[in-house]
């Protein structure tokens, strides 16, 4: 697994999150990690590498993160 992402995608996972956070509470890893990755291709990038890119993001803004679990509460955008 690689841990580096191409600076447009990292700047896109940071936008997505940040869109993401605010809108809910937990933020479900998996399914943001595939959204992000259906929409690129990126030989060599693993989905767990940008899952730990959204996972730690979420942290950030203050999310909790949720694995796989497809349920979305309402959340206000913390601090970056």
């Amino acid at each position: 697994m690689t841990g580096h992402l191409p600076d447009d995608i990292q700047r896109e996972v940071e936008a997505t999150i940040r869109a993401k956070a605010g809108e809910s509470r937990v933020l479900d890893v998996d399914a943001t990690a595939q959204e992000i990755l259906g929409r690129h291709t990126l030989p060599g990038v693993e989905i767990g590498t940008i899952a730990a890119i959204v996972a730690r993001l979420a942290g950030r803004y203050g999310c909790a993160v949720e694995l796989g679990g497809g349920r979305e509460a309402a959340c206000r955008s913390g601090t970056a």
